[in-house]
């Protein structure tokens, strides 16, 4: 079976549409309704038109009778008021008879009444007196009619109120029923639209904020499916390049470290001893030298004794040898003695780290003294290392200027980079005027990334 798969635009038009159709179908429904209360009041009104105008005819067929009466009494002026009467019978028939009655036999009793009507006139104006069988005959048909009339309207009347609540319920119906079709359309698009796309803003957030491990639950639908599914796409492979990038620069540090052990051994081991040996023999030789040349071969031995202080030198800023024989808090001490400004050192170090953490967090150090000599204008430092549930916390204060900047290329960008290649963190506190702190966190054995 084929499944057809609908967008977003499909279903918000689907969603809108739903409401428009119930909304829709409530209006022609009302108006039905309506419909349907015009067509029961005009029948309304046609029976209470018929109700009057048989009342009317029968209240002029009283007068032609009361004329009669007169005429053969010989009151004065009843000739005229019976020819008056007999008019006003005539046009009320004949409104009568002009009414559009739609009820089962009320025509039939119309043209009834109406012929009753004319007999009784014609015999009147032949100046007999009328048979009173002939007036009991108008008035026996003129009380049934008015009686199925009012009958009649008053059935037209309940079918009016009837269709009345009618169209007044459909309405309600219809009006209910879309604001439950909107609520429902609300909340299928809340939650399948607007809900999932506010977590994907949250959740981007985090991924802004380099937590690459956040995940959204797949719910929208539609595109905003596919929104949230490739925001899970892109952050698994922004974590595994940042994994792969960090495995690279760990690697770098790592081959860097060796790389300095290394020279620092050829340099110590060969370069170093070759120059020590040759400034002994010379010690060696003086004595046996003619007192012509003794000077001139105590020169070249102070000459080599300079160039081994020199290298010495060179090697401990490559490695110390005090960071390799006695540790991180025996080397810090050294470079503290140093320092060209007063530097205290606190190391509560009760075991040996691994050594690129111990060098890291060594140059780490000895960076930030240069700093605070040469840019800071400190005239103290104060340097603490601590190791806290598995991490090497060490920070470095001194009461400078402040003002420092990460990216003012002072030496911080490439200790920061050699931190967060072992896994840890470094800040960087130096608010004007208030003096610098340096913190560097780093994991104290091999392990995972520093998070304290």
């Amino acid at each position: 079976m084929v499944r057809v798969r609908m967008g977003l635009l499909g279903r918000v038009l689907v969603g809108a549409g739903v409401p428009t159709l119930v909304a829709a179908a409530a209006f022609v429904t009302m108006l039905g309704s309506i419909s349907d209360v015009r067509d029961a009041q005009g029948r309304v009104a046609t029976s209470q038109e018929a109700v009057i105008a048989a009342e009317g005819l029968s209240r002029a067929v009283g007068d032609v009778a009361l004329a009669q009466r007169g005429r053969l009494l010989g009151v004065a002026d009843s000739a005229s008021a019976e020819l008056a009467a007999a008019d006003r019978v005539r046009a009320q028939a004949s409104a009568l008879a002009e009414l559009a009655l739609e009820g089962p036999g009320e025509q039939s009793r119309v043209a009834d009444l109406t012929a009753a009507s004319d007999a009784y006139l014609r015999r009147s104006q032949r100046g007999a007196d009328p048979a009173a069988v002939l007036l009991a005959a108008v008035d026996h048909r003129l009380d049934a009619f008015l009686a199925q009339e009012r009958a009649v309207a008053a059935e037209q009347e309940r079918e009016a109120s009837a269709a009345t609540a009618r169209a007044v319920t459909a309405a309600g119906i219809g009006l209910a029923a879309s604001l439950v079709a909107l609520l429902l359309v609300a909340i299928y698009l809340t939650r399948t639209v607007s809900l999932p796309i506010r977590r994907a803003g949250v959740v981007a957030g985090r991924f802004a904020g380099g937590d690459l491990d956040a995940r959204l639950r797949v719910t929208g639908v539609g595109e905003v499916g596919d929104l949230q599914r490739a925001l899970n796409a892109m952050a698994a492979g922004l974590a595994s390049a940042r994994a792969e990038l960090t495995a690279s620069r760990t690697r770098i540090v790592a081959a860097d470290f060796r790389a300095r052990r290394s020279i620092e051994r050829d340099l110590h081991d060969g370069l170093q001893q070759r120059l020590v040996a040759l400034a002994l023999d010379l010690r060696a030789l003086s004595a046996d030298t003619p007192s012509a040349l003794r000077p001139q071969v105590d020169e070249v031995t102070e000459g080599l004794v300079e160039a081994t202080e020199e290298l010495r030198d060179f090697v401990h800023g490559i490695q110390p040898a005090a960071l390799t024989d006695s540790g991180l808090g025996a080397a810090l001490r050294t470079l503290a003695r140093r320092a060209a400004l007063p530097v205290e050192v606190r190391a509560d170090l009760a075991d040996r780290l691994p050594a690129d953490v111990e060098s890291a967090a060594y140059y780490f150090v000895s960076e930030a003294l240069t700093n605070a000599t040469k840019h800071a204008s400190a005239s103290y430092v104060e340097v603490s290392v601590t190791v806290v549930a598995g991490l090497l916390e060490v920070v470095v204060r001194d009461d400078g200027v402040g003002g420092a900047d990460r990216s003012a290329g002072t030496g911080l960008v490439g200790l920061a980079d050699r931190i967060e290649a072992l896994g840890g963190r470094f800040t960087l506190v130096s608010p004007p005027g208030e003096g610098t702190t340096l913190t560097a966190t780093m994991p104290g054995q091999r392990g995972g990334p520093a998070t304290g």
